[in-house]
Formats: C-alpha cells, structure tokens, sequence
C-alpha cells in the first residue's frame, strides 16, 4: 500500500504549486474551523466572545490563500526572469568566443595577442585536427597552370 504522499502525487502535479498550496490551505481551514466549532460548543463559549475567538482564529486563515498564489505567482515570475537571465548569459558567452581574424593572412589572434594560423589555433584551443580541402574557385586559381596542360587536376 502506498505511502499519503504516493496517492496525494497525481493531484498535486495537476494543481501545479499555487493549487496545491490553495487546496491545502483551504483544507486546513476547514479542518480548523471544526475542531473550533466542536471545541467551543463542548465548552459552551457563545455570542461575542465566541465571534472574536473564531475571527481570531479563522482571519489569518482566510487571508492566507490568495496571500499564498500571490507570492508562488511572484516565485514563478522571478524563475521566468532567471532563465531569461541564464539564456542571455549563455549568449553573452557565446558573443565572448568570438575570434578575431587578420582579413589578410586569415590568422586568428588568442588571448595572448599571439597570432596563430587557423589550423594551430583549432588544434590548441579545441583539440580538433582541421581537415582540407580545396573549393572550386581555388582549384580554378592555384591550379591554373596544371589545369591549362593537363586539363584536369
């Protein structure tokens, strides 16, 4: 047989945090305002009196739901804010990586303001080996000669 908890589960992951704690709270209440209710009858406390202890008894519980969803709406506004913080932070660290390339040689400068060929500074920052390759528009440039005697490369 499972545990209060195991059976209360379902419920709670429906209610979300502010349902279960306004159910909750709503449960007390009534649970409270019997065991009053009963008390001050087996002890005979009637009229004035009898108001004021429930009124003293019942008021904060009355106010403590819609007290209760306003902070949970305020905890879920300030988690929205702090994955939006974390996102934007992630972000900035990304902007951080960003290389500076010479347009000439196409070396990279490292934090060191060491000028590195691009295959040297992917091999000691990343721990990549950089394949190679050739485009066309560069077979057609650095193989012109070749390519005008053999026809093919």
């Amino acid at each position: 047989m499972g545990s209060l908890v195991d059976k209360l589960y379902p419920l709670i992951s429906r209610l979300g945090m502010a349902g279960s704690c306004i159910l909750f709270t709503l449960l007390a209440v009534v649970v409270s305002l019997a065991l009053t209710f009963t008390v001050m009858t087996l002890a005979g406390v009637q009229g004035h009196a009898g108001f004021w202890i429930k009124l003293a008894i019942f008021g904060p519980l009355l106010v403590a739901p819609p007290f209760t969803y306003v902070l949970l709406k305020l905890i879920e506004q300030l988690n929205q804010a702090n994955v939006w913080l974390q996102q934007a932070q992630a972000q900035v660290k990304g902007l951080n990586r960003l290389v500076p390339v010479c347009f000439c040689c196409k070396k990279i400068r490292d934090d060191k303001a060491y000028w590195d060929i691009l295959e040297e500074y992917i091999s000691l920052n990343h721990g990549n080996e950089v394949p190679h390759g050739i485009c066309p528009h560069c077979k057609e440039e650095q193989f012109k000669v070749f390519i005008e005697q053999d026809g093919n490369v």
